[in-house]
């Protein structure tokens, strides 16, 4: 029972990102105040929103570029990816921190997008 529980949280968070990623911005953009001048705080949304996706794009083109296939790669595969989510894993509070700060309306699913990130490149190093 446990087991199928865990499998149905990891396919939601293998799929869930590219969906989260649309609502935060749909939200982002949809919002009145992007009409007001340019201050500090809208500054700090966009620099919120723009650093979280950047982590989904590092992290996908991780996944498009590190060959883990340990009969043909060798081990190396393993420990290049295992060295890349180790970062992600640290880097996780600061992207947490920039979900936080962001703007009213994104925070929630931002840190979980930070979450579900997270939990797809443990979970690919577990795969590994």
């Amino acid at each position: 029972m446990s087991n199928a529980a865990f499998n149905f949280i990891g396919l939601l968070c293998l799929i869930s990102p590219p969906f989260l990623a649309f609502f935060i911005w749909r939200n982002f953009l949809k919002s009145p105040i992007q009409q007001q001048k340019l201050d500090w705080k809208i500054v700090i949304h966009w620099i919120s929103i723009v650093s979280i996706s950047g982590l989904w794009v590092a992290c996908l083109a991780a996944v498009l570029t590190i060959p883990c296939d340990v009969d043909r790669f060798g081990w190396e595969c393993v420990a290049k990816w295992r060295t890349f989510s180790a970062a992600v894993v640290r880097l996780t509070p600061l992207f947490v921190l920039f979900g936080a700060i962001g703007r009213k309306g994104t925070r929630i699913l931002s840190i979980l997008w930070v979450f579900t990130i997270n939990f797809n490149c443990l979970m690919i190093d577990m795969m590994a």
